[in-house]
């Protein structure tokens, strides 16, 4: 699938924190994990993107998404606020890493029932750290 490039106004930001996993200790103290869904248009396409904290981006802000076109609207890989010039969205690297770590750890437990669930699933993050860098390039051009 084809990443595509759409630029203008910011419209109809929306910003929800979902609880993505719960944990509860011996000791009582219980802790969560949780990730912000962020929902916009731009222009009149609407945007989704997922992310472990928020962005600043308001109503009103000129923005730059790159991602993938989807019946829904657009998925965001990267979205440059064109007001402060941050970009928000996942690291290159820290993707590869875990692509490395994943396919590597799959590899050497492949006798075992545990990597043929670990090397697809580091394949698949090499897959998406490509796409980073190429949402990247699309969004430098």
């Amino acid at each position: 699938m084809g990443l595509v490039k759409i630029t203008g106004p910011v419209s109809n930001f929306r910003e929800e924190t979902q609880i993505t996993n719960a944990r509860t200790s011996n000791t009582g103290h219980t802790s969560l994990r949780t990730e912000k869904e962020i929902n916009f248009r731009v222009g009149t396409q609407p945007v989704t993107m997922k992310l472990p904290k928020g962005i600043d981006l308001t109503d009103g802000d000129e923005a730059t998404v790159v991602g993938s076109d989807t019946r829904s609207g657009i998925k965001a890989v990267l979205v440059r606020n064109d007001v402060t010039g941050f970009t928000y969205g996942m690291s290159t690297w820290y993707v590869l890493l875990w692509a490395v770590i994943t396919t590597l750890a799959g590899i050497a437990t492949i006798g075992i029932l545990i990597g043929v669930a670990l090397t697809p699933l580091g394949l698949y993050l090499f897959y998406k750290g490509y796409q980073l860098m190429q949402a990247h390039k699309i969004l430098a051009t």
